[in-house]
């Protein structure tokens, strides 16, 4: 395997090694206090079994992150690594150091019932701190290594030790400090008696196996939590599931895991919908575009041929086909250029803006949070506009137009005012006979909104084509 000693990696394990080195020299001084802190005269060699595991596990601290340097690989799998030696190196070397320590006082004729006390609060108190230490070595790594793994292939497979094992150690490793010190505080071997004794030990040895039985259940409840979350978004990444929720197990950090898991699950699921439907809007429009539009473009062109060899008396009808079918084939093709501008995901005032260049004179002001309108109120906004812009081009003789759309106090304000020859009484019923739809599809998108339209002159000259209705409208 290429080796990363020369890459950002390799000095990410320097520094990792020198965080462990500062790690195993703390945890020494640790492991020494409670002797260090004792008012009788304590032997160097006490002292020194004390020290001498965190020396052991200093040292294959140190090889594991030189040969971890070998590849990004073996990276990964370092502090998972450095707990695992740390628990089996430094648990053997406590046991090892402590055995030579006791076998040392009974040759020099300490009671035996004190050997035993002092050595198992020794024991307790020295696999206490190797386990702690064991687990900071595990955080610590993974927090500095983090950063420059981010952009590495991770693991096939998981090589963590898991929650359930971290939060038994934490516990487990603290109630074993733990017992050991007040042992040592508390108990007076020389003047206990054996009964006392006893219960002290049985007592030290219950609170090591309740703190152990919390920090198993307290670590599976997480871990069943983040089970829960990560197997549900398996599910949701292989489409396995019709379900819409995670199951949300706890109101803590895990359930707001949770709870954003559902919300980027149907998130997900609203996308999918949406790009169905924008699929399904396309094609619909390319079929319009390509069949009916272009179909009325062909019945236009024959009925102006027809128009010319026909009688005179015939001709104002075949021109009046003509004249609708140009018109229902433009409305045809601005219906599709809505409904694809509607997949383009583009803005409400960005679509207004764009509109208005394809007008001469042509222009739009905006104000309010335009964001609070739907999006079939965005879609609605948008036609009138547009046919506000092209009835003045067409009929108006307009030099000038100007679209005001604003939103304030929960309602929408529509404006179209142009600086043309301006429009008399309308007549509803005379515009549909003469096949003109604009002004009509304008006020029946209006009622769409549960709004109104109103087409009135301007104070000097031109049109005014107002619209209002609620936000909300939908």
């Amino acid at each position: 395997m290429k080796s990363v000693r020369d890459e950002p990696l390799g000095s990410t394990a320097t520094l990792v090694a020198l965080v462990l080195v500062s790690l195993g020299l703390g945890a020494a001084v640790i492991a020494t206090l409670p002797r260090a802190l004792s008012p009788a005269a304590i032997p160097a060699g006490l002292i020194l079994a004390d020290v001498a595991p965190w020396v052991a596990i200093v040292l294959v601290w140190l090889a594991s992150t030189r040969l971890a340097t070998r590849s990004a690989q073996a990276l990964w799998a370092l502090p998972s690594r450095l707990f695992r030696t740390a628990i089996l190196v430094g648990g053997t070397a406590v046991l090892a150091a402590e055995s030579t320590v006791a076998a040392s006082e009974a040759a020099r004729g300490v009671a035996t019932r004190t050997l035993v006390a002092t050595t198992t609060e020794d024991v307790l108190y020295g696999l206490g701190v190797v386990a702690l230490g064991a687990l900071a070595s595990f955080a610590l790594s993974r927090t500095l290594l983090r950063p420059a793994l981010r952009e590495r292939a991770s693991p096939v497979s998981p090589q963590d030790i898991t929650l359930r094992t971290r939060f038994l150690v934490a516990s487990t490793g603290a109630s074993f400090a733990t017992a050991g010190v007040l042992l040592d505080v508390l108990v007076d071997f020389e003047r206990t008696s054996d009964a006392t004794l006893v219960g002290y030990v049985l007592t030290a040895t219950a609170l090591v196996g309740f703190a152990a039985a919390i920090g198993w259940l307290v670590g599976d409840d997480t871990a069943r939590g983040i089970e829960s979350v990560a197997s549900r978004m398996r599910d949701l990444a292989s489409r396995g599931s019709a379900s819409t929720a995670v199951p949300l197990y706890s109101a803590d950090e895990i359930g707001e895991l949770a709870a954003a898991a559902t919300e980027l699950e149907r998130r997900v699921r609203r996308e999918d919908a949406a790009t169905a439907t924008s699929a399904e809007r396309e094609r619909i429009a390319r079929e319009l575009h390509d069949g009916i539009a272009k179909s009325l473009s062909i019945l236009a062109l024959e009925a102006a041929t027809a128009a010319a060899k026909v009688p005179a008396e015939m001709r104002p009808e075949l021109e009046r086909i003509e004249r609708l079918s140009r018109l229902l084939s433009e409305e045809l093709r601005a219906i599709v250029s809505d409904a694809r501008s509607r997949d383009s995901g583009e803005r409400l005032d960005d679509s207004l803006r764009h509109s208005a260049t394809r007008y001469p004179g042509a222009r739009v002001e905006l104000s309010g949070d335009l964001d609070r309108v739907g999006a079939l109120a965005r879609f609605e906004i948008l036609r009138i506009v547009e046919e506000g812009f092209r009835n003045a081009v067409r009929h108006s003789e307009a030099n000038a137009i100007v679209a005001r759309v604003a939103v304030s106090d929960g309602r929408v304000r529509l404006e179209v005012e142009d600086d043309g020859r301006g429009v008399g009484d309308l007549d509803w019923d005379g515009l549909a006979r003469q096949g003109r739809y604009g002004l009509i599809g304008m006020r029946e998108r209006a009622a769409l909104l549960r709004g109104a339209l109103n087409v009135e002159r301007g104070i000097e000259r031109g049109t005014i084509v107002r619209v209002e209705f609620p936000v909300t409208a939908e």
